[in-house]
């Protein structure tokens, strides 16, 4: 059973806009400018011990959720879900 309430909404108004269509996805420091708009989730991810987007699990790891949930390569089948290089004139 999961526990199911909403956060307050000035919580919810700081997450402007997630990196990618899937809100699961969350790519590694350097590899997608987009993430990199993020730094404390990457931070966090580190911290909680999850794996990033389009990585397997290492040791003591959680599974990354976009992963776990779609599979890969399915995760990056929707061209925004992939990782974007900054000199990537179509980012």
């Amino acid at each position: 059973m999961h526990k199911k309430i909403k956060p307050n909404e000035t919580v919810r108004n700081r997450i402007s806009q997630f990196p990618h269509c899937d809100q699961r996805v969350l790519h590694a420091p350097s590899e997608c400018e987009y993430c990199d708009r993020h730094p404390e989730w990457q931070a966090l991810r580190m911290a909680w011990g999850i794996a990033f987007t389009g990585y397997e699990p290492d040791g003591k790891e959680l599974p990354d959720p976009a992963t776990a949930a779609r599979g890969l390569p399915n995760v990056e089948v929707w061209g925004d879900n992939r990782a974007k290089d900054r000199s990537c004139t179509n980012a």
